[in-house]
């Protein structure tokens, strides 16, 4: 019967996703863990920071109220790794499909919430970018890194540190989280390489290193952004590219292979067709864009497009966006491409994650097949306090399409 190995796989499943998670999340390793034991919402309390007055001998002082604030984390978000086993399956294959599922699940859900954490990055209250460290308000100009002789690298990093610690940041509690291309070039200009042993980099969760005094992280999920410029209706063999997925024009009722967009009636209405591409959103259909092929799909999994009537705006949470064309018109392409590193106090994002990742399986009244749900349990939040511990770099990862 399909229940008789149901709680071994259950556990199987579980203990292993868990583990991989606890292995691999880089967010666990940065955020303030918070503790939810019961419900979904737990109060943040702070006292409002006080000022210094002066005090004049046999002069009555005015005494001035205590202010407090309220901030909220909450744990709603649930991302979930769903299949289905046949126990005809199990008796008749001759490859184990276990370890691979449990190897994809522990991959996405960690895309996931590491993706969802650094997202929380573009609320630091502070900023470096081409104007210096300053209050992160308004449109940030992406700085332009520089390597060799004339390197600028050292600059950045070190005044966005600069900048923290002289609010009163903890310095020898700061992080620096970088893209992972931008590893190697730190190298280069004397990061300390850990000297760990592969056991304790299998835990070290994407800790590569010290960089200007500060815990310095590779990560692949960090926050990017980018903007497609179409003023102009493409022609049919138009394409572009984002994070690995080629997605091409075609006339009008035509789209039939993957990543097939068809044509719209005016630009505005192809933008809309490009949004719902990207979204997995519409209908899919010859006259609006051909379904993605499932691997593409996943790939696609942290990009989310936003509609303008003359251009898409793309954001990722799964790093640089990648993004390339090959127009006939030469004003459509992508404008520059940013990802936003942070110099952060550890601590200073707060995560709520349930104890365990939890595995739940139905079965089918109708077959021998039993359906299996992996999923986590959590909840971000940037308290008032910790913004102010928090500096987002924009950088420019790829320059603006000629």
């Amino acid at each position: 019967m399909a229940n008789a190995f149901t709680n071994v796989v259950k556990l199987h499943y579980a203990e292993s996703v868990q583990e991989n998670l606890n292995k691999t999340l880089t967010s666990m390793d940065l955020a303030g863990m918070i503790d939810i034991p019961n419900g979904t919402t737990k109060n943040l309390p702070f006292i409002k920071m006080r000022s210094t007055g002066n005090y004049t001998r046999y002069v009555a002082q005015t005494i001035t109220d205590v202010n407090t604030g309220n901030d909220q984390i909450v744990i709603n978000t649930t991302p979930m790794v769903n299949f289905a086993i046949d126990i005809l399956d199990e008796e008749d294959n001759y490859i184990d499909i276990k370890p691979e599922v449990i190897s994809d699940a522990s991959y996405q859900i960690k895309r996931r919430i590491d993706g969802d954490f650094f997202a929380q990055t573009v609320n630091a209250k502070w900023k470096y970018d081409t104007a210096g460290f300053g209050l992160n308000v308004g449109t940030l100009t992406p700085v332009t890194l520089v390597t060799g002789a004339s390197q600028n690298i050292s600059t950045v990093y070190g005044k966005a540190k600069a900048g923290l610690t002289t609010i009163g940041a903890n310095g020898g509690n700061m992080a620096l989280c970088v893209d992972d291309f931008q590893i190697a070039d730190l190298t280069t200009l004397g990061m300390e390489v850990t000297g760990l042993n592969v056991a304790d980099v299998s835990y070290s969760r994407g800790f590569q290193g010290r960089f200007g005094g500060m815990a310095t992280y590779g990560v692949s999920n960090l926050y990017s952004t980018t903007v497609f410029d179409l003023a102009t209706n493409p022609t049919a063999t138009d394409f572009f590219t984002v994070h690995g997925v080629r997605f091409t024009f075609v006339a009008n009722g035509t789209a039939a292979v993957s990543g097939d967009i068809s044509i719209g009636g005016s630009a505005a209405a192809t933008n809309q067709i490009i949004t719902d591409a990207i979204n997995g959103a519409g209908t899919p259909g010859a006259s609006t864009y051909f379904l993605l092929d499932d691997d593409d799909r996943a790939r696609l999994s942290g990009v989310t497009a936003t509609y303008g009537a003359t251009a898409v705006t793309f954001v990722s949470k799964d790093g640089a966006v990648g993004a390339s064309s090959s127009m006939t018109n030469a004003s459509n392409n992508f404008a520059v491409q940013v990802t936003y590193n942070t110099v952060m106090e550890k601590g200073a994002i707060k995560m709520a994650l349930r104890n365990s990742v939890k595995v739940d399986s139905r079965e089918k009244s109708d077959g021998l097949v039993t359906n299996y749900f992996i999923y986590a349990r959590y909840g971000l939040k940037v308290t008032t306090r910790s913004k102010e511990r928090m500096c987002v770099i924009p950088v420019v990862s790829q320059a603006a399409e000629a």
